[in-house]
């Protein structure tokens, strides 16, 4: 190779990779079933579903969805692996894998493209996938107005 050549070739390589950018977050869809409301959660609201009234289900935020982990009450109920979880929107220590007090926030200002895509995944791959969605929080309500246009809340 010659030494334009290998220029060339540093230079192209530096545009692709410059050009890909950092990850991006996958969009969220709001669903609502057969015209029924959709449930708007509050923090304050959340709090009675983490799991210590046994006659309530359990329920967990995760990128402004709300979802029953109920069924997964040996992993989510009161003194089990990951109950510190539920009861509140937890999308850092989801996308962090990590179950620190600090971290337990819907916040994802200061995660790395890393931390994002895992993020992604575990929604997609596990929470949408195997539990119910049961509403949304409010934040997430307020930040995308245009995807409650046309469907019916409730608090």
């Amino acid at each position: 190779m010659t030494e334009l050549s290998v220029s060339v070739f540093i230079f192209l390589t530096f545009i692709i990779f410059s050009c890909q950018g950092a990850y991006v977050l996958k969009d969220v869809d709001v669903v609502s079933v057969a015209g029924q409301p959709v449930r708007i959660f509050t923090r304050e609201s959340m709090q009675s579903y983490d799991g210590s009234d046994e006659n309530k289900p359990i329920y967990m935020g995760i990128k402004g969805v709300v979802f029953d982990v109920s069924t997964g009450k040996r992993f989510y109920g009161k003194g089990s692996p990951y109950n510190s979880l539920v009861g509140k929107d937890s999308t850092k220590g989801i996308a962090k894998m990590s179950l620190d007090e600090k971290d337990l926030t819907h916040d994802i200002s200061d995660l790395n493209e890393s931390d994002l895509k895992s993020l992604d995944e575990t929604f997609e791959g596990t929470y949408m996938a195997k539990y119910p969605v049961v509403g949304y929080m409010d934040y997430f309500r307020d930040q995308h107005p245009e995807k409650f246009r046309n469907i019916k809340t409730e608090l």
